[in-house]
């Protein structure tokens, strides 16, 4: 079986993915390509409700910066708005190792992060995260981010505030890339909901049939569910959203399906 991977990830976070996977697919002896589309595009987005040179100026406790895009744009705002004001002496946390490396080089400081599973969740497990009463947060995102994290801080006491830094919009797709794709993609990589979310929306129902016969690779359970029941037929679940999860997770499908023959 000829493989065809669409990665519908930011064009930054293909390269590192595809050389795994291109050498997992070497030792397998698995003929592999792959084409790849962020569903996503990106911009800086000026909060309204915040000056920038005042939250640099605050005292925080901890801070959390919710993705690489959400560091990439702290920085240059706070390059072009507020030159010279040093960064916030605080507790720094991540969801996962990549945007840890990216918020640690914007920071200068150690940033912490689950090892295990990269999301939410696993960080709102961290044994200091349960007990923030009193403690002041912030919370760099994009326009109308997720909450679970800040929701959860709220209630165990601490006080939140957010920044949000960046927006997004959803890309178009060019009818060739479309067809393309529709012609050769037999598996989808899908790292974010909302990556999932406008490729779905994207995509016309005539063509439902082709998604149910591509396989699935995801970066955690919560994806899994977003898929509609008619295309779970085949999804392999990913330890989280790094390269190498993702290889992984994609080798443990290529071995499944060679059992099958």
């Amino acid at each position: 079986m000829n493989h065809h991977l669409l990665l519908l990830r930011p064009d930054n976070q293909v390269t590192e993915v595809t050389r795994l996977l291109s050498q997992r697919a070497a030792a397998l002896g698995v003929d592999l390509t792959s084409s790849s589309k962020s569903m996503v595009t990106i911009h800086s987005y000026d909060d309204p409700n915040h000056s920038l040179a005042g939250i640099l100026r605050q005292q925080w406790d901890a801070g959390l910066m919710v993705s690489v895009n959400a560091a990439h744009y702290f920085a240059q705002q706070a390059k072009d708005w507020a030159p010279g004001i040093p960064m916030p002496i605080a507790r720094w946390y991540a969801v996962g190792p990549t945007s840890a490396a990216a918020i640690a080089k914007v920071v200068g400081r150690p940033v912490n992060c689950p090892w295990r599973q990269h999301n939410s969740e696993s960080l709102l497990e961290f044994p200091e995260l349960a007990d923030v009463k009193g403690q002041r947060w912030l919370i760099v995102r994009g326009k109308g981010g997720r909450d679970l994290v800040a929701e959860t801080l709220t209630a165990r006491g601490a006080d939140v505030t957010f920044l949000e830094v960046y927006q997004r919009q959803q890309a178009t797709i060019s009818d060739h890339e479309y067809q393309l794709w529709r012609h050769h993609v037999n598996g989808i990589v899908v790292t974010s909901a909302e990556q999932l979310g406008y490729f779905l929306a994207a995509v016309p129902n005539a063509d439902i049939d082709w998604l149910a016969s591509c396989y699935w690779i995801v970066a955690s359970d919560r994806l899994k569910h977003l898929i509609p029941s008619a295309l779970q037929k085949n999804v392999v679940v990913a330890h989280s959203a790094t390269p190498f999860a993702i290889a992984e997770a994609w080798q443990h499908q290529v071995e499944q399906q060679k059992e099958l023959l």
